[in-house]
């Protein structure tokens, strides 16, 4: 190696390090998102003043201006406080909207919009109550034997159907093409010959006719079958299973795969029978109105194009929703509502990585890795974006709070790109805001329920102390101040077990029946110098590794129990090492 390279590695020793905690919330899910001492609920009000303030002239903020004639709603959801759906939202009328002879004039919680790709994440949610486990594996040759002789010899030119799975389709990481007709968005055949007629010889392309290949397709109107529509894609993209990309293709086939395992056709069908009709709602569909001026319906722009019927694209980009029932919608997979509990989280997991760390992508979840400017923990954001025509959308839910919200927004007198940048800074604003005020919340709510001193039954010498620590950085949480057993500082040794004087609390498991809480130790340690990528990971990052490795007796040293009364407060504190004896919170 060079001696200047050399340098440069040895150099890299003074890189700081912030040690990551275990995966997962710093607290328990806050309750109290909505009273009027939340801090949810000012900075939500905060936000909600600043965004009235703009949109009626009062106080005209210039970050805010593509927002002008945008129609959105806005609505926060929470598990454990039911008052948020209703009581958290903020609503906007555009001037289109506002005066439009279609559908609604003002925009509430109850009106219908177009969600467009949102509907990919109920499409999976549906397959995952529908399907068998083994279906999510099965070759799409075998789901459709019609496609197994179709051209293979050649991976470069022809899609190995054989490899793709519903799996693999669910979690973008299919390698077949964005699009496909009849619904190529983005054929510039369509520009050329039809939108704004240009030769396409004079911009370097060859001419085409309607019996060009990749023109000439067997699935020409919406109402295709899927061996029909397999037969219309030209050529994949990546391999299956190389990397991710995004494709509506996966979703249209994905639709199909459900309706032939289900038996039920139509994809309506199977929409209201796995998620629709469970949760009770009742302004959700993937049929497109019928009946002209639309009632209840926010129309933006050509009301033909809203009305379009979408057929089999319907499970791609179809599903027409409410603020109201998205919040529906979120809290069944927050809390487990449709789905087994152990399901719900093998769910919420990443399935494949981008070229960005801070961004990942599941089934069909975009991964966003957010970090708390305070404790600098990570936050992931489970999010579906919806954005096609005049219309786009976000759900996200965030596990480690056990909430969410949305975003949807329109407009037919704004670009395109517009309309799209006037969602993300919506999405951006409402987390931004929302996010420390969650962190905040729930550590007043911890600090409040679980910091004291607790005593363990007929005797004063054995003691636990329990502080909360505010101080920004690795330290924030519930820490252990003090545990002394049978008159012995045990924690003192357990500092010197764990190579740090902080050990910090994070919740763990929970038992739903008794509401008894686990916590595991969290040791917070100094900033360790590395060299390169592996140094880093046991440099930041080695509580995962860590898991409760230290034993006594076969009980981990680092686990405590909290017996938890019904209004959330600890009553009484089990280390699990002490082997069942019960401390009782005195003060």
């Amino acid at each position: 190696m060079h001696p200047s390279t050399v340098g440069v590695a040895i150099a890299s020793l003074c890189l700081p390090a912030v040690h990551a905690r275990i995966l997962g919330p710093l607290n328990p899910a806050p309750v109290d998102l909505t009273s009027d001492t939340s801090r949810v609920r000012s900075q939500w009000d905060n936000l909600t003043s600043t965004l009235e303030g703009h949109l009626n002239g009062t106080t005209r903020n210039a970050a805010l201006s593509g927002l002008d004639n945008i129609t959105f709603s806005l609505g926060l959801f929470s598990v454990n406080d039911p008052n948020a759906a209703g009581h958290l939202q903020f609503h906007h009328t555009g001037p289109d909207v506002r005066n439009s002879s279609f559908g609604v004039n003002k925009v509430d919680g109850n009106s219908i919009y177009r969600v467009a790709s949102m509907t990919k994440v109920i499409t999976v949610y549906s397959g995952l109550l529908l399907l068998k486990t083994s279906d999510w594996d099965k070759p799409l040759t075998e789901i459709f034997p019609e496609i197994a002789s179709l051209p293979k010899d050649d991976p470069n030119h022809h899609i190995q159907w054989d490899t793709i799975t519903p799996f693999s389709l669910a979690s973008q990481i299919s390698g077949l093409p964005a699009n496909a007709r009849p619904f190529d968005a983005g054929e510039l055949s369509t520009v050329f010959y039809f939108t704004n007629p240009t030769d396409p010889t004079t911009l370097g392309f060859p001419p085409l006719t309607l019996n060009s290949t990749g023109i000439n397709v067997p699935c020409q109107q919406p109402n295709c079958s899927a061996v029909q529509y397999v037969k219309g894609i030209q050529a994949p993209t990546l391999p299956v299973f190389q990397s991710p990309g995004y494709a509506n293709t996966n979703f249209l086939l994905l639709g199909r795969v459900i309706s032939k395992l289900t038996g039920l056709p139509q994809n309506e069908q199977w929409f209201q029978k796995a998620v629709f009709q469970p949760l009770g709602l009742k302004r959700t569909s993937s049929v497109s109105p019928t009946n002209p001026p639309y009632p209840g319906y926010v129309v933006a722009g050509s009301a033909s194009d809203f009305a379009f019927q979408g057929e089999i694209s319907s499970s791609s980009g179809g599903i027409f929703t409410t603020t109201n029932e998205i919040a529906k919608i979120g809290i069944s997979m927050l809390n487990s509502t449709l789905l087994s509990a152990d399901q719900t989280r093998k769910w919420m997991k990443p399935n494949s990585f981008t070229a960005t760390l801070d961004f990942a992508l599941g089934m069909p979840w975009e991964i966003y890795r957010y970090t708390d400017k305070v404790t600098g923990h990570v936050t992931d954001l489970y999010t579906k974006l919806g954005d096609a025509g005049n219309y786009a959308s976000y759900l996200v839910v965030v596990p480690d709070y056990d909430f969410g919200f949305s975003v949807i927004a329109t407009s037919g007198i704004v670009t395109a790109a517009e309309r799209s940048d006037a969602t993300h800074l919506l999405a951006d604003l409402v987390s931004e805001t929302v996010l420390p005020a969650l962190r905040d919340q729930a550590a007043a709510e911890t600090k409040r329920n679980y910091e004291g001193t607790y005593v363990a039954t007929g005797t004063n010498t054995s003691t636990l102390t329990l502080a909360y620590n505010e101080t920004a950085g690795a330290g924030f949480g519930l820490t252990v101040t003090s545990l002394v057993n049978n008159g012995r500082d045990l924690l003192s040794y357990l500092r010197v077990l764990y190579q740090s004087d902080q050990l910090v609390l994070a919740p763990a498991t929970e038992d739903p029946k008794t509401g008894q809480r686990g916590f595991v130790v969290t040791p917070v340690v100094p900033d360790d110098p590395y060299t390169g990528v592996f140094s880093k990971m046991f440099a930041t990052d080695a509580d995962w590794i860590n898991n409760n490795g230290l034993t006594y007796g076969g009980q981990a040293i680092g686990t405590f129990y909290f017996d938890v009364a019904d209004d959330g407060r600890a009553v009484a504190a089990l280390p699990a090492v002490l082997r069942g004896k019960r401390f009782r919170k005195t003060a």
